[in-house]
């Protein structure tokens, strides 16, 4: 018996995944030592944009600014806004079910940055940022909130191979037309 999704089931599939992958992935005490954080600033930590609500990130970041980093056609994008968060696929065909580079934002969900191993550490526009290449997915922290670019499968081929560079790129824009 076969079972087919529906796209806002696999969106909520992808999310939940996602979420509880990097969850799952155990302290980053276990992995190689990286440089210590910047020390925060006095007082609480930067806000969530959970009192503005989530950003329009998927009209912010047009599938004309994808393809251009990607260096291939987004003939078809689509929104799946969930609690707390906003999913961005960005298809490299002409329907849901074709391969997609995907983006979100995620309410309050900074914390889980620092979980998982395996990744590398980098600064994006000043902001943390984890690369994990095995899942070809990139972590930022804004403030309290948490931004993803996941390449997954669909993004094997694209960059030439350059996956990092292109996620890099992806959020640098994204994070761009946030502020």
């Amino acid at each position: 018996m076969t079972h087919v999704l529906r796209p806002s089931r696999t969106f909520a599939v992808l999310a939940l995944l996602g979420t509880l992958t990097v969850a799952a992935c155990g302290s980053p005490a276990a992995g190689p030592a990286a440089d210590p954080p910047a020390p925060a600033a006095p007082g609480s930590p930067g806000p969530s944009r959970a009192a503005a609500g989530l950003p329009d990130l998927c009209t912010l970041l047009s599938p004309a600014e994808v393809a251009d980093a990607a260096g291939t056609d987004i003939p078809f994008h689509r929104a799946e806004p969930g609690k707390g968060l906003i999913i961005c696929a960005y298809h490299q065909g002409t329907d849901a079910a074709s391969p997609a580079i995907y983006v979100q934002y995620q309410l309050g969900t900074a914390g889980s940055l620092d979980s998982g191993t395996g990744a590398e550490e980098l600064r994006i526009s000043g902001m943390r940022a984890k690369w994990f290449e095995h899942g070809a997915r990139l972590l930022v922290a804004v403030d309290q909130d948490l931004l993803v670019v996941n390449l997954g499968i669909a993004g094997r081929d694209l960059r030439r191979g350059d996956l990092r560079a292109l996620a890099v790129e992806l959020a640098g824009r994204a994070l761009a037309d946030l502020r």
